[in-house]
């Protein structure tokens, strides 16, 4: 296989000078795919790297390889129960997680307020997130879309003393959006959750239905 070189130049011009951009996307020996912002190049040159007389030349380089987030979710579900109402459910989401491009996993602590007619109640959740990217989640990759799903275990409380276990499961697409390319952005999901109470007084309950959430993430 031949060997070649492929590199960009940085292009001075005398009335203004502008910083463009290489992303590395595929490295295979001697060998790379890149992408580039601004200018053009030709097949078969040979570029020089070169620094910019008006710019720091020194190199700076991000990582994705852990990542921290929080999300609201706005769930509106209905329990299998006789009698039952609709249910509003506003929870706040934190996780941790490592990032290995096509996936990424980790643990995750839930806080939910769940409005049921006229009663409220709390809920503490941990577990686990698991995400699928159809794109490879590497840095100064702008746009990505996959599949995610959660699954998680705690206790409700009603405010009244009585407490119930739960398990719940979520899964659903997602996007992640970084508008400045770097390693921050947002983040939004919309999908199904299935949860199951049971323990304390009554009888275990299955309650699904949709669910969306909106957050913001950062990697490094």
């Amino acid at each position: 296989m031949k060997h070649w070189l492929l590199a960009l130049a940085v292009l001075t011009f005398s009335s203004a000078s502008f910083a463009q951009k290489i992303k590395v996307r595929r490295v295979k020996g001697n060998q790379a795919v890149i992408e580039f912002s601004g200018g053009s190049l030709q097949s078969g040159q040979v570029y020089e790297l070169a620094p910019d007389e008006f710019a720091d030349s020194s190199v700076s380089t991000t990582s994705r390889k852990y990542v921290v987030a929080l999300s609201a979710s706005l769930m509106n579900t209905k329990s299998d129960a006789a009698g039952a109402q609709n249910e509003t459910d506003l929870s706040l989401t934190g996780k941790f997680g490592w990032n290995f491009g096509s996936y990424e996993f980790g643990p995750l602590l839930t806080y939910a307020s769940d409005q049921v007619g006229s009663i409220t109640t709390t809920s503490y959740k941990v577990g686990g997130f698991a995400d699928y990217n159809l794109i490879s989640n590497t840095p100064g990759e702008a746009f990505l879309y996959g599949v995610g799903g959660t699954a998680s275990m705690g206790q409700i409380d009603s405010g009244s003393g009585s407490k119930r276990d739960l398990m719940d499961f979520f899964v659903g697409p997602f996007v992640k959006w970084f508008p400045t390319g770097s390693n921050v952005g947002f983040r939004i999901d919309a999908g199904y959750i299935y949860q199951k109470q049971s323990g304390g007084v009554g009888s275990d309950a299955t309650i699904s239905g949709l669910a969306t959430a909106v957050g913001i993430l950062a990697y490094f």
